[in-house]
């Protein structure tokens, strides 16, 4: 039988048996700690992701408006014009905008003018993410259209 040499300390029994019971703590660490921080940190994007979205359907909305309203020949038809582009822009989306207010700015449809459309939209974030949040967020988009500049005039 072996000994082993004098300089060598080994732990009392009580010790090591204590040492091998931290086997797998490391997966069970990775499972209870880890994966839930990374689930929440996947939702945290997906929530960016479409709020950036939204965003953006409520600058097509303006550009869609103030496309519309620039191709009209009154002003009252160019502000009806326009609001019923930016209605039908964001109802073909996935996200519920209301209340949405569109604004028409025409600078009475002068030649070589200037039409511009603001659309500015309250999005409840309990169905923006679908995961019951709380709040909302106002999003607003403008976009502007030059008047053609011969609007108006008769062939």
């Amino acid at each position: 039988m072996r000994t082993a040499p004098a300089d060598t300390v080994r732990p009392p029994a009580g010790r090591l048996a204590a040492l091998r019971g931290d086997e797998g703590s490391v997966s069970t660490e990775i499972a209870l700690t880890y994966v839930p921080l990374m689930v929440l940190a996947a939702l945290a994007v997906v929530a960016c992701l479409r709020l950036a979205s939204a965003d953006s359907d409520v600058n097509a909305a303006a550009a869609a408006a103030a496309r519309q309203a620039s191709l009209a020949r009154t002003p009252a038809a160019a502000v009806a014009g326009g609001r019923d582009a930016a209605a039908a822009t964001l109802q073909g989306r996935n996200m519920t905008c209301r209340p949405h207010s569109t604004s028409i700015s025409t600078g009475g449809l002068v030649p070589d003018g200037v039409v511009s459309a603001t659309v500015v939209c309250t999005v409840h974030l309990e169905d923006l993410f679908g995961l019951g949040l709380p709040g909302s967020v106002t999003l607003s988009g403008t976009s502007s259209q030059p008047v053609d500049r011969y609007i108006g005039s008769t062939p």
